[in-house]
């Protein structure tokens, strides 16, 4: 697949005007901001653009992300801010709006494999009627959502926004360890979900399934501008026999339509380009390719390191 940045200009132009593609990313938002600050990093914004400095330990200098930040990208201001926290390296992930390659080496940046956040996603069009929607889903998808249909689950909604409905958060949590247990990848503590979603609070959503009055699987959506997010998935053995996944990423779905929303964000599938990184996104990028959404590739990461000690150990972990 060509990615989007290689477009002539007359595709890329008309490409660029697809709501889909200038859908915000979650880590431009005021509600990650928050989730971010809550964990210990510092927030600087310029214009619509969120940038995140943590301090390092024992010495007095400190790192930056930007995070899937739409262009044009202000460089000179972020140099600044660079210089106001004594900053080592700048981790750049740049969203494809605006994105051009030689402005980031005009500004002394250099390609970079050190992935802070998922390169690549799916995102499908909710403008699209219900029927058609679903049926542009792949055969295997469409088949697997009628036969859970037919498993009578019961699916509850619950909006994190009712402070009652807070109880519902260690179920979440349960079944999220129970598939990283399954599947065998990291997920962060308990307390740092809690954070992340407390900064959504307003805006998250659990969709669970549940048989015979047992939570079998959930996901956990946030919404914002005019996109929702698949943020996180939980599921048991039973949620996986009954295809309980297939049936709340539909509901999920429908849920965006009813909030008048226009791009579902599946959030992460794996990127052939970085092999290396995040191998367990292999694990269900499949699954989420069955919903024949449109892919995204977002442009390389890029670093620009500000210090001669940080670049011999930036060059010595990438040797490594």
């Amino acid at each position: 697949m060509i990615p989007i940045y290689a477009l002539s200009e007359k595709c890329y132009y008309e490409w660029m005007k697809d709501h889909i593609v200038r859908a915000i990313d979650a880590r431009q938002t005021s509600q990650w901001a928050r989730y971010m600050e809550s964990i210990g990093w510092k927030t600087e914004t310029i214009g619509s653009t969120h940038l995140f400095i943590k301090k390092l330990p024992f010495i007095d200098a400190s790192l930056m992300k930007i995070q899937h930040p739409q262009g044009p990208f202000p460089f000179e201001r972020i140099d600044e801010i660079s210089r106001k926290y004594k900053t080592i390296w700048t981790i750049l992930e740049p969203h494809m709006l605006g994105y051009e390659e030689s402005e980031f080496r005009k500004y002394g940046y250099r390609k970079s494999r050190m992935l802070q956040v998922h390169t690549a996603t799916i995102k499908i069009d909710l403008k699209k009627s219900k029927k058609d929607m679903f049926n542009s889903f792949s055969e295997n998808a469409k088949r697997n959502i009628k036969k859970a249909q037919k498993q009578n689950l019961e699916i509850r909604t619950i909006f994190m926004k009712e402070k009652k409905n807070w109880k519902y958060f260690p179920v979440f949590y349960s079944l999220l360890r129970n598939l990283s247990k399954m599947k065998k990848f990291y997920i962060y503590s308990y307390y740092e979900y809690q954070k992340r979603m407390m900064a959504f609070k307003d805006t998250s959503v659990l969709i669970f399934a549940y048989e015979n009055d047992a939570p079998i699987a959930v996901v956990w959506y946030a919404y914002f501008s005019n996109v929702i997010a698949y943020f996180q998935t939980g599921i048991t053995k039973r949620g996986y026999e009954t295809l309980a996944n297939y049936l709340l990423v539909w509901e999920g779905l429908k849920l965006g339509k009813k909030l008048k929303l226009s791009v579902f964000d599946f959030e992460s599938i794996y990127d052939e380009r970085f092999p290396k990184n995040v191998p367990q996104y292999k694990k269900y990028t499949e699954f989420k390719k069955r919903f024949h959404g449109e892919l995204i590739l977002y442009p390389t990461p890029w670093i620009k390191i500000y210090n001669l000690w940080a670049k011999l150990f930036y060059l010595w972990g990438t040797i490594l």
